[in-house]
């Protein structure tokens, strides 16, 4: 079977025999195999678009999940140069705020 172009190539220049009688049916075939040809490729390659943007979408929920997590870490951490809440000093827990004063 010839391709769209090879039949678009003999209808420019048919020669001294002509154009065959089923000339229009193998132009109409020919056309039709290389829409199918590129419709298959085209779907393709959105199948595989789509396939990249859902992998993108759940790295980018991960990373979201993974920035929320480090910031309750981050917030949950004592600051520097304070002690942690639970800290006992000398053995004794140590009293803090106005009422220390008073002691």
């Amino acid at each position: 079977m010839k391709t769209f172009e090879e039949l678009m190539e003999q209808f420019r220049n048919p020669g001294d025999t002509g154009l065959p009688d089923n000339f229009a049916d193998e132009l109409a075939t020919a056309y039709t195999n290389d829409l199918s040809v590129r419709d298959a490729a085209v779907t393709e390659k959105e199948n595989a678009l789509t396939e990249a943007q859902k992998i993108i979408d759940a790295k980018d929920a991960e990373i979201t999940r993974v920035k929320a997590v480090n910031y309750d870490l981050i917030k949950a951490a004592p600051k520097a140069g304070e002690p942690a809440a639970n800290q006992e000093l000398n053995g004794a827990t140590e009293k803090r705020g106005i009422d220390s004063l008073f002691e």
